[in-house]
């Protein structure tokens, strides 16, 4: 695909973004009080579809990304701001998500291996987030255990390495964010800050660098 058509491509990969995006935040509003404009995580996810589109292209896997990113986008900036992340959104992810992959599998070289490495590490990621919510409950929430299972079985399909990288991610920028709040006096030490955001823009970045070294194995 030529210059001009790539960048028509990505135009119109954002437009659909800022509809999906600004979708789900308008449907968020059922659960979540207040009236939060739908605006913000709309653009953030146009932004998110057309680097997915100009990362992946006509890749069998752009479909399953772009849904990640249309509900973490939006589930980013309502825990940012609520502290919580809805069930609505969380929980049909994880059939979409799965249904998504297993429709590219055919498609994409050892997309069985690749579905099944998903799978293990939806396991995998789920159950360590289990086992901190017990061990640190004020730090990691219910929602974001809900949320992690999700998270695995994206980062899970390009392999372990992908997993870690992209966990360890979501670890960092939090504690760049929690260490740049207490310097500029808005948290202290003990101060509750939401994981969620963290988590999905660490493995979204991940999935950006990752994919396209990958999804052709």
């Amino acid at each position: 695909m030529g210059g001009a058509g790539l960048t028509a491509a990505a135009a119109g990969m954002a437009v659909a973004g800022l509809g999906a995006g600004s979708g789900v935040a308008v449907l968020a509003r059922r659960v979540v009080p207040g009236g939060d404009p739908w605006w913000p995580p709309g653009a953030v996810t146009a932004a998110a579809f057309a680097a997915l589109w100009l990362r992946l292209q006509a890749s069998p896997l752009l479909p399953a990304l772009c849904s990640l990113a249309a509900v973490g986008v939006p589930l980013a900036f309502i825990d940012g701001r609520h502290k919580r992340l809805p069930d609505l959104l969380t929980l049909p992810s994880y059939p979409a998500a799965l249904a998504l992959l297993g429709v590219a599998a055919p498609f994409v070289p050892s997309g069985g291996r690749h579905l099944v490495y998903g799978l293990i590490g939806m396991a995998a990621v789920w159950l360590f987030f289990v086992l901190q919510a017990f061990v640190y409950p004020s730090g990691i929430g219910w929602g974001d255990v809900k949320l992690s299972g999700v998270i695995g079985l994206y980062l899970g399909w390009f392999g372990a390495s992908t997993v870690l990288a992209g966990i360890i991610g979501g670890y960092l920028l939090a504690a760049v964010a929690g260490i740049g709040l207490i310097v500029a006096r808005r948290a202290t030490r003990k101060s509750q800050i939401p994981f969620g955001p963290f988590m999905i823009a660490g493995a979204l970045a991940v999935l950006l660098v990752a994919a396209p070294a990958s999804h052709f194995p």
